[in-house]
């Protein structure tokens, strides 16, 4: 199992690299890579063009591991004639929230025609450009699916449908807004994309004397009617919404339309063009397309080829490609964003856990319950990129997984139902597969005077305890040993030995030949080995031990699974030695773990090293002052609002134009207000009262 967590690794990290090559302006459409990067780039550009496929979304998590692990302060998507109706919604789910979840600020560079999930993810980055002829919108198709036409309520079916997408873009615009702060008007914009039944209105609106352009939806234009506000012209937007990028400029939905890539790095971004550059395409992006279809075949085909593996004495074929297959299932997960290394760890745990009910410790059910649920999340978790639905399209996910887990393990179930009872009955296969025990009479022991399933009368093998013979393969759990000249199948207690091995026979129970090693001096080696308790307990304190090194050092993780490694060596020895020791270290490691973290990392702070590494807070007067000193002064000045505050906008105080907003209260342009708050850089303001009111 080792080895195949190297391998793992080895899959990853070669699944991670590649050559950094700088932009070319014809770069992904059929040019030449450029020169590789000297220096360490300032910004990775991923250039995308038609639908959002599986490659291109691998390409996309590539980039921006690459940038968080490199220390890349920019990724930007170059979105060119990007998008089309028929790309993977859960995929594109993944790619948002790594988006969002970064730490490396990310930029879109829209050209040509950009909708679908091109378009969304363009909504989602914290900077969005537009070149000129530029159209950007249409997230949403208006047509119904094929699987709401045969709904029995079609429009019902298609209502519930953009109900969600709606949901779902409003909890991204708001994770939006703690980064980048969205108006109520830029959200209004977003939804009108994504949503067509939102229908948006341009219209000239006289308020106050003041004539002003607004978009407003059917509701606001309604009121403003309502209201004795004059409507001069109205004139409706498309559904859904697709603006050209003057028009999302002049809205503020885009921050600019520069006229070229290196216009946009050098003069927008500040980043120098040659520390531009572009990941090269690997082999891993390569082979992503037809992992994608292959992924249900590799996890059934590798669950089947490890039930094939306990069928059969030995480790073989079977095991090794079954294990084979499902890592390159889970390897699929890990390119497109749905697992992580701890998902693909917990996997393999489980099997790890599985094998060891199975081969080391039959009938403890602790382990085999452990290896379950560990593959049962680790499934789930793999296929999705959520721990716990947040909204309605993520609930559809969640729900499709599990009916997806369901048919898996009901079809790995059946299949190998299936061959069991074929296979032994096949000449080539009935030789390694392991012959089942014969049904018995009144209990566990066989007729009398029978024959067991080894080709020897059961007195026969009860004539067998106390002597001794020589294991004829490796006995891993089970095997076969030799005894004057006779060949018998047996299984050890659960040791491993290997062939040539020196064993004695326990004792026979039914069919079930137990053997042990023979020491050197003649008697049983194993169970109750005078130095077992002290390895047990020293492989539980280095795993301990590690616990707290894993809190003090920045390892990425490396420590603790070597802790958990430990930690489950000396609960896997303990169960050698008795089942009572066993479930003693289980328990006092399942309580001491969580009390030795808690506790370093509650000392931390208080040592030298904690010190260097945890920031303090800065030494304050008892209020937070604002970012900009020169804003504190502002505290209770007036003004005069530039723009319309909504509740956020512009406004003149003290001859400098200032980003204010209201405590909620919509002001028009040209109102008299003064500054109530300034906390950091946020300065509030409400109406100026009048001369003989009471100032608040």
């Amino acid at each position: 199992m080792g080895r195949l967590f190297c391998a793992v690794a080895l899959l990853v990290i070669a699944a991670c690299g590649g050559r950094v090559s700088r932009v070319t302006p014809d770069a992904g459409q059929g040019g030449a890579p450029g020169a590789e990067v000297d220096r360490t780039p300032q910004m990775l550009v991923v250039t995308l063009q038609g639908m959002l496929g599986t490659p291109e979304i691998a390409r996309c998590h590539r980039a921006l591991r690459e940038a968080e692990a490199r220390g890349v302060g920019w990724v930007l998507f170059r979105l060119n004639e990007a998008g089309a109706f028929g790309e993977d919604a859960d995929d594109l789910q993944t790619l948002f929230d790594h988006v969002q979840s970064t730490s490396v600020k990310t930029v879109a560079l829209l050209q040509g025609r950009v909708v679908q999930g091109a378009a969304y993810l363009a909504l989602l980055t914290d900077r969005t450009y537009c070149l000129p002829r530029t159209d950007w919108g249409e997230i949403t198709k208006p047509d119904q699916e094929v699987i709401e036409l045969l709904d029995r309520d079609p429009e019902a079916a298609a209502a519930r449908r953009l109900a969600a997408v709606h949901e779902a873009l409003g909890t991204r615009l708001a994770r939006k807004s703690l980064k980048t702060p969205m108006s109520p008007d830029l959200q209004k914009l977003a939804f009108a994309m994504a949503d067509p039944r939102v229908q948006l209105v341009q219209a000239m609106v006289r308020e106050g004397g003041i004539e002003r352009s607004r978009i407003l939806d059917m509701t606001e234009l309604a009121a403003l009617k309502g209201s004795g506000a004059t409507v001069l012209g109205e004139t409706p937007m498309r559904r859904p919404l697709l603006l050209t990028a003057p028009e999302a400029e002049d809205l503020r939905l885009s921050n600019g339309t520069p006229q070229s890539l290196e216009h946009l790095c050098t003069d927008e971004l500040h980043v120098p063009f040659d520390l531009v550059g572009e990941l090269d395409s690997n082999w891993a992006e390569h082979m992503v397309g037809w992992l994608e279809w292959m992924q249900p075949f590799l996890l059934v085909l590798g669950f089947l080829l490890i039930l094939f593996e306990v069928k059969t004495p030995g480790v073989g074929l079977p095991g090794a490609l079954g294990t084979l297959f499902l890592g390159l299932a889970m390897f699929y997960s890990y390119l497109v964003g749905l697992a992580e290394i701890t998902e693909i760890l917990v996997f393999f745990l489980g099997l790890l856990a599985l094998a060891v009910e199975i081969f080391v410790l039959p009938g403890t059910v602790i382990f085999g319950a452990v290896g379950f649920l560990c593959l049962v999340l680790s499934l789930i978790l793999s296929q999705q990129s959520f721990v716990l639905p947040s909204n309605a399209v993520e609930e559809d996910i969640l729900l499709a997984n599990l009916i997806n887990l369901t048919l898996l393990f009901v079809l790995v179930l059946g299949l190998g139902a299936l061959f069991w009872r074929i296979l032994p009955k096949l000449p080539l296969f009935n030789r390694v597969m392991l012959a089942p025990t014969p049904p018995t009479r009144g209990g566990d022991e066989p007729e009398k005077n029978g024959s067991s399933a080894l080709g020897i009368e059961t007195e026969g093998l009860t004539a067998l305890v106390g002597r001794t013979g020589t294991a004829a393969t490796v006995l891993r759990p089970a095997g076969t040993i030799e005894i004057d000249g006779e060949r018998i199948d047996v299984v050890t207690e659960g040791e491993f030995l290997e062939a040539g091995a020196a064993v004695r026979v326990v004792y026979v129970r039914g069919n079930r030949v137990v053997v042990a090693a023979v020491a050197e001096g003649g008697g049983q080696s194993g169970g109750g080995q005078s130095g077992s308790v002290g390895v047990v307990l020293l492989l539980a304190i280095v795993g301990l031990g590690l616990l707290v090194a894993e809190v003090f050092f920045v390892s990425f993780g490396v420590i603790a699974v070597c802790a958990g490694l430990s930690l489950i060596c000396a609960v896997f020895f303990a169960f050698q030695d008795s089942t009572a020791f066993g479930v003693t270290m289980l328990v006092a490691e399942a309580v001491a773990a969580p009390l030795v973290v808690m506790g370093a990392l509650r000392l931390l702070p208080h040592t030298r090293l904690g010190k260097d590494l945890i920031l303090s807070g800065p030494q304050t007067q008892g209020h937070a002052g604002a970012a900009d000193p020169g804003l504190a002064d502002l505290l209770h000045k007036s003004g005069v609002a530039v723009s319309a505050l909504r509740p956020a906008g512009l406004a003149r105080i003290d001859g400098r134009r200032i980003d204010v907003v209201t405590r909620g209260e919509m002001l028009d342009a040209d109102c008299p207000i003064q500054v109530l708050d300034v906390t950091g850089n946020r300065v509030v303001v409400g109406r100026k009262p009048s001369d003989h009111s009471t100032t608040p």
